[in-house]
C-alpha cells in the first residue's frame, strides 16, 4: 500500500505531538513525586544529645524495664484496697415440716466481709512504696550504662569518621605522589627502589583507608544498636571533637557515687522494702477478723436479724515462713550494699587512674605536639612554595603530619572516654 508523502508528513508530526506531550506529563508527575521522594530518603543528622534522647525512647533494655515499673504499681494498686478481699454473700434455702404437718419453705441471707487490722494496710502500701522506688532506680540504672555506650559509640563513631577524611587526604596524597614518582622513574631521575618504596606506601595508604571506612561503618552500626534502629537506614551524626580541661578529685567523685549511683540507691530501697516487710509479717501474725450480718426467714414463725464475728487463731502459723524471708532478703541487701560500696570505690579509683593518664597523654599533644604539627604543615606549604623542597618531599611530609594528627585523634577518644567513664561510675554531669 502507498501513502502520499504528505500523508507520511502529517502522521510524522501527529505522533511527534502526541509523544511530547506523553514526555511532559511524565516530566510533571516526577516534578510532583520528587519532593515526595526527597522527603523520604532524606538522611537523617542527630548530635549526641539527640542520640541519647532516641536511646532513652527506643532502647528495647529501657522498654523492658519499664514494662517491670508497670507490674510494680500493678502490686500498688492491689495493696491501697480499703479491704483485702470482696464480701461474701451467702444463702440458704430449704423445706421442712411445719408443725401442722404441712411442708414449709425457710431462707436465709447473709453478708460478710474481711476487715484488715493493726495497720496491715498502711504496711503493705509502704511496702509496695519502696518496691517501686527500687525499679525506678534500676531503670535509672540501666538508662545510666545506655547513655554511657550511646556516648562512648558517638565519640567512637565520631572519631572513625575524622579518621576517615585524614585516610582519605593521605591516600590522595599518595596518589598524587606516585604518580610524580612514576614520571620521575620514566624519566630516570628516581631508582627502583624509590619507585617500589613509594608504591609500598601508596599501598598501605589504601589499605588503612579501607580499615577506617568499615570502623566507621561498624561504628555506626553499634551506635544504630543503640538508638532501636534498623541497620539498613542511613544515619549520619555531626558534633565536634574537642579538648576540654577538666578538674576533679576523686574524693568528690567518690562522694558522688556513695550518694546518687542508682544501683546503690536500688540496693538501699530493697533493704527498706525488707524492713518493711518484716513490719508486715509481724501485723499479719495477728489475723483479721471477718464481720458478718444475716437475715432468716421461717415459713409462719418471727424473722432472724442477727450477725456474727469470725477470726482465725494463729497457733499453726504465725507467718514464721514469711518473717524468716523478709529479714533473709534484709540481711541479703545489707551484705549488697557493703558489696556495692566496695566495687564502687575499685570502679572509681580505676576510672580515676585511667582519667588521669589520658589528661596526661592529651595534654601532651594539645600543648606540644599539635602546635607544631600546625606549624610544620604551614612551614612545609611555603617552602615548597619557595621552592626549599621538591613535590615528593611535600607530600611525604604531609602524610607524616596528617598521620600525627589521626593519633591526636585516637588520644582524644580516650580522653572522652575517660570522661565518660568517670561520669558513669560516679554519677556526677561532667560533660554531654
Amino acid at each position: 500500500m502507498n501513502y502520499s508523502v504528505h500523508n507520511i508528513k502529517h502522521v510524522t508530526v501527529v505522533t511527534l505531538i502526541a509523544s511530547l506531550l506523553f514526555l511532559a506529563s511524565h516530566v510533571s508527575m516526577a516534578q510532583v513525586s520528587e519532593p515526595t521522594r526527597r522527603e523520604e530518603t532524606t538522611d537523617a543528622t542527630v548530635n549526641l544529645e539527640e542520640c541519647i534522647n532516641i536511646a532513652l525512647e527506643n532502647n528495647l533494655q529501657i522498654a523492658a524495664s519499664r514494662n517491670k515499673l508497670g507490674a510494680t504499681e500493678a502490686d500498688r494498686i492491689k495493696a491501697s484496697l480499703l479491704f483485702p478481699s470482696n464480701p461474701k454473700l451467702n444463702s440458704r434455702i430449704g423445706e421442712r415440716d411445719g408443725p401442722d404437718g404441712q411442708r414449709t419453705t425457710d431462707y436465709s441471707f447473709s453478708l460478710s466481709q474481711e476487715f484488715q487490722v493493726y495497720g496491715q494496710r498502711r504496711k503493705r502500701i509502704n511496702v509496695s512504696d519502696k518496691l517501686i522506688e527500687r525499679v525506678k532506680f534500676e531503670i535509672a540504672d540501666i538508662e545510666r550504662n545506655v547513655i554511657a555506650m550511646v556516648k562512648t559509640n558517638f565519640y567512637e563513631a565520631l572519631t572513625a569518621l575524622e579518621i576517615l577524611k585524614l585516610r582519605k587526604y593521605v591516600e590522595s596524597i599518595f596518589e598524587k605522589l606516585w604518580d610524580a614518582t612514576r614520571e620521575r622513574y620514566k624519566a630516570g631521575a628516581i631508582s627502583v627502589l624509590e619507585l617500589n618504596s613509594i608504591n609500598i606506601g601508596h599501598g598501605q595508604a589504601r589499605q588503612q583507608l579501607l580499615v577506617a571506612e568499615s570502623s566507621y561503618q561498624n561504628s555506626l552500626l553499634n551506635l544504630k544498636l543503640l538508638l532501636g534502629k534498623p541497620r539498613d537506614e542511613i544515619l549520619n551524626i555531626e558534633g565536634n571533637l574537642s579538648y576540654e580541661k577538666l578538674q576533679t578529685s576523686i574524693e568528690d567523685l567518690l562522694a558522688s557515687a556513695y550518694k546518687i549511683r542508682p544501683d546503690l540507691m536500688a540496693i538501699s530501697f530493697e533493704k527498706e522494702r525488707a524492713s518493711n516487710e518484716i513490719s508486715l509479717r509481724k501485723a499479719e501474725i495477728v489475723p483479721n477478723p471477718s464481720l458478718s450480718g444475716f437475715f432468716g426467714r421461717e415459713e409462719r414463725m418471727d424473722d432472724i436479724v442477727g450477725g456474727s464475728v469470725s477470726i482465725s487463731i494463729p497457733v499453726w502459723d504465725r507467718k514464721q515462713s514469711e518473717l524468716k524471708r523478709a529479714r533473709t532478703a534484709k540481711s541479703t541487701a545489707n551484705i549488697n550494699i557493703k558489696k556495692k560500696q566496695l566495687e564502687i570505690q575499685k570502679e572509681v579509683e580505676t576510672a580515676y587512674r585511667t582519667f588521669m593518664a589520658a589528661k596526661g597523654s592529651i595534654a601532651i599533644y594539645t600543648d606540644e605536639i599539635i602546635p607544631k604539627v600546625d606549624e610544620s604543615l604551614k612551614l612545609n606549604e611555603i617552602s615548597y612554595k619557595e621552592g626549599k623542597i621538591d613535590f615528593i618531599g611535600f607530600l611525604t611530609v604531609q602524610k607524616n603530619l596528617l598521620e600525627a594528627r589521626a593519633a591526636y585523634l585516637n588520644a582524644l577518644l580516650d580522653y572522652n572516654n575517660a570522661i565518660i567513664n568517670l561520669e558513669t561510675v560516679s554519677g556526677m554531669k561532667l560533660m554531654l
